[in-house]
């Protein structure tokens, strides 16, 4: 019981500190209760022109730079693509909520992809899954149906869904929506292999 208490009081103290570093405006900065909803995806062009990175695209760079090292729009190393993401990861995405920076990575099921009552660890700021069916799309998801962990309880994580052409990446505001959605589709190496030409 008293360990429990003093992992809530650093809990707590860490938060303070972070929003008093923060300004206590990190979460009205990607979205006002009281804006009307707006298209929040984006498309991945011109996410380096930006001076500040949501927690979103700081992912993005994690899983192009695994699924690059993995080569995996030829090998489809899910597993692979998992290990380098656990490894390379620095905990440098931070919950604004929750103070969390872990990240939680598995294999999961497309059935997973419409389970709403999942909920995101609250010490982890990235929950990041892959549906390794080997039939799943980006290019054929209704993104618009995806759930997973939309709920109040996973306020302030980041989802990664990494499917075979691309990743499907959100964060959860406040209120259990969705905010700066991004779909990165993979590309794929065209380059004739030149041996013996």
């Amino acid at each position: 019981m008293n360990k429990a208490k003093v992992i809530f009081v650093m809990i707590i103290f860490c938060t303070i500190s972070l929003l008093a570093a923060c300004g206590g405006d990190e979460v009205k900065k990607n979205h006002s209760i009281g804006e009307p909803k707006t298209d929040l995806s984006q498309s991945t062009h011109g996410i380096g022109d930006k001076e500040v990175k949501t927690n979103a695209e700081k992912f993005l760079e994690y899983v192009i730079d695994a699924t690059d090292k993995r080569d995996f729009t030829k090998t489809g190393d899910y597993a692979g693509v998992l290990s380098t993401l656990g490894s390379e990861y620095k905990e440098d995405i931070i919950n604004p909520y929750t103070g969390g920076k872990l990240l939680t990575k598995a294999n999961r099921t497309k059935d997973l992809l419409y389970a709403e009552h999942w909920v995101a660890s609250n010490v982890s700021s990235v929950d990041c899954i892959v549906i390794d069916d080997y039939m799943t799309l980006l290019e054929e998801l209704d993104t618009s149906e995806v759930v997973y962990c939309l709920n109040a309880e996973s306020k302030g994580c980041v989802i990664g869904i990494i499917l075979m052409d691309g990743v499907y990446i959100y964060e959860v505001d406040e209120n259990g929506e969705k905010i700066n959605e991004i779909k990165h589709f993979f590309k794929k190496d065209n380059k004739k292999d030149n041996k013996g030409e």
